[in-house]
């Protein structure tokens, strides 16, 4: 796919703009105009990207210039096919990134490499003509980058906006979004409240109703429209004929997922097989693959679904391959206790407790060399994701690891992937395309696996 991609980045002059609600409206705003938008997410986030993808019911996806910087444009490109218009929610604010030095992992980074224009979501509650001088250092800072427009947030008053707006040097100026409740969407540890336990129809018509009313929807078209073309060619991948299935756990316990793993995991030849450790049976399979997400707040249930917590340790047992990271990786343990000190009983598929926290544990990028051959990579491998999690889990005897880390924590020590027979279980979320040869091995593995 070659040729014309309207884009566009929404960026933040820093956390807590507003960008996230802001995006959400104008990507709902772009459907109802028949524009068939495509969400992306800077970074490492899957709260945001729940959003999206519940709202237009189309998958939103991932870049990030720190884990995959080699496979940004491609992706970008691979993901913008057949859509009107595409999104891009920013990361933080518009220059943060792994360091006070390094554009790597910024927002800004990432609309040089897709040659994006970027609207820049300022918070204009304590602010009149100084959000000009904010404005115009953001634009200054680094020349490359495409600022194309401001939006205001949380105004107060048309006399409020004509102050915004005059403050502005040079600038476009695409409107001023209002204070009002519906611009407020539920949080808590970890980002936004997903999607799936919280969403409210009417509340998403509200917000994408503010937004239009608020904010000049043409301009942004027109703005995003003139992106440059792109020159390079990128033909997708065909899939490879299914060769084996691999069940994927998929509820409101485990539901952090980059969509780019599961659809590598398909081109390398696998069917995947969503299942409910709550509330199902293990699925006849040859693999399974558990992610993060809030096995502390189901505790209950899949402490209750004793049928599947045996067939997952029995199944391990026996040499099945298994992929477990964050909330997969407590689920996997022996037990996992919560802030009040009640414990539950988990598969015990690893010999391992783990416990949550009320302050976060860590928090941030990771980059691991493989230590020793297993189900996802070779010895001296290298891989990258990131970890953020408010448990500690801690092995109860000898334990073995995959990796071995240059950057983050991991489980203890600088090391990560508790192993177990085939099991690898870690804090860090690997992003698969940071290593393309992932996917394939770990397909490769699940179909060596003999059920009999």
């Amino acid at each position: 796919m070659t040729g014309d991609i309207p884009r566009v980045v929404i960026a933040g002059a820093h956390s807590g703009s507003g960008k996230s609600t802001i995006t959400m409206g104008l990507l709902m705003a772009l459907k109802e105009r028949g524009l068939d938008p495509q969400p992306f997410k800077t970074g490492p986030d899957y709260l945001d990207p729940m959003h999206h993808t519940m709202v237009l019911g189309k998958e939103c996806r991932n870049l990030d210039t720190w884990m995959f910087r080699e496979e940004v444009e491609r992706l970008f490109v691979k993901g913008s096919r057949g859509s009107g218009i595409s999104v891009v929610e920013g990361v933080m604010g518009l220059y943060d990134g792994v360091s006070g030095i390094s554009e790597e992992g910024s927002t800004a980074l990432l609309s040089k490499i897709i040659k994006a224009p970027v609207i820049l979501v300022i918070d204009a509650k304590a602010a009149a003509r100084s959000a000009g001088a904010v404005a115009l250092g953001f634009k200054e800072y680094d020349k490359d980058i495409d600022l194309a427009g401001v939006i205001f947030n949380k105004v107060g008053s048309e006399n409020h906006l004509r102050m915004l707006e005059d403050s502005l040097r040079d600038i476009p100026c695409l409107g001023g979004v209002f204070r009002d409740e519906c611009m407020m969407l539920e949080s808590r540890r970890l980002g936004l409240v997903p999607p799936a336990e919280s969403y409210d129809r009417e509340r998403y018509r509200k917000i994408t109703e503010h937004v239009e009313r608020c904010v000049d929807i043409d301009r942004l078209i027109k703005i995003a429209s003139a992106a440059p073309p792109f020159r390079e060619e990128y033909e997708a991948a065909p899939a490879k004929k299914n060769r084996v299935r691999i069940g994927v756990a998929k509820d409101n316990a485990f539901c952090f997922y980059y969509i780019h793993n599961l659809e590598s995991l398909i081109e390398a030849g696998a069917e995947i097989v969503p299942f409910s450790p709550m509330e199902d049976d293990l699925p006849d399979v040859s693999g399974l693959y558990f992610g993060g997400g809030y096995p502390d707040l189901f505790s209950a249930k899949l402490e209750k679904n004793k049928k599947i917590r045996s067939a997952v340790k029995k199944a391990s047992e026996d040499g099945m391959p298994v992929y477990a990271e964050g909330g997969g990786l407590m689920y996997l343990s022996n037990g996992l206790s919560g802030t009040d000190g009640i414990r539950y009983e988990m598969c015990g598929a690893i010999d391992a407790e783990s416990k949550m926290s009320d302050t976060r544990r860590s928090l941030g990028y990771v980059e691991m060399t493989c230590c020793t051959d297993n189900i996802l990579c070779g010895k001296g491998w290298t891989v990258r994701g990131h970890e953020f999690h408010y448990s500690a889990t801690v092995p109860a005897g000898p334990d073995r690891y995959a990796f071995v880390l240059g950057r983050g924590n991991g489980i203890a020590d600088g090391r990560d992937g508790l192993m177990t027979g085939n099991i690898v279980a870690g804090y860090t979320h690997i992003h698969f395309a940071s290593n393309p040869k992932i996917p394939e091995r770990f397909v490769d593995c699940c179909s060596g696996y003999d059920r009999s």
